[in-house]
């Protein structure tokens, strides 16, 4: 018999199971591409797109403001971008910084890209993650119970985001 109580291995969210029940469509290879063509039957919750890039909010984040950046040519690989794709990517990471710092105003920003599935891919589409670190990040929840309490709702991060998006606009110039 295990010590474990149950309270601590399991968190109840009965909203969770909108995600898991919706299952991606079989004709799609790419989430990250379909939602760059719009496809409906993926969720999206946009902050700023143009012709070449996406950003994003992670629909399963990290930590609250969990934002990603996401070019629509589909590769799998930071040496498969062109230097002016690689350069513009980068322009947009460093200004989704500035958006989160405005917006979210976190300790810190964990900014990372895992390529491969033995880094933590869990979609082969490169993409670069920022999560915001905030002061009280380890609560009881966190540090008792080893479990993350998500602070605000999906739509309110993107709406908080978008409200300040002119920081995004002129990245690439």
């Amino acid at each position: 018999m295990s010590d474990t109580h149950p309270y601590e291995t399991y968190l109840w969210s009965p909203e969770r199971k909108k995600y898991e029940v919706a299952e991606i469509p079989e004709d799609i290879d790419c989430v990250f591409c379909a939602q760059a063509k719009g496809d409906e039957r993926v969720t999206k919750l946009s902050v700023f797109e143009d012709d070449f890039l996406m950003v994003i909010l992670n629909i399963f984040p990290y930590n609250t403001g969990h934002l990603m950046v996401v070019p629509k040519k589909h590769v799998n690989s930071l040496t498969e971008l062109e230097d002016e794709e690689r350069d513009r990517l980068f322009a947009m990471v460093q200004k989704v910084e500035e958006l989160q710092r405005k917006v979210r105003d976190p300790a810190g920003i964990n900014v990372g890209i895992n390529l491969g599935e033995a880094a933590g891919e869990s979609i082969p589409h490169l993409h670069v993650q920022l999560v915001p670190i905030y002061e009280k990040d380890r609560g009881f929840m966190e540090t008792a119970l080893d479990t993350k309490v998500m602070k605000e709702t999906l739509e309110d991060t993107q709406e908080g985001y978008i409200e300040k998006k002119d920081v995004l606009e002129d990245y690439w110039t």
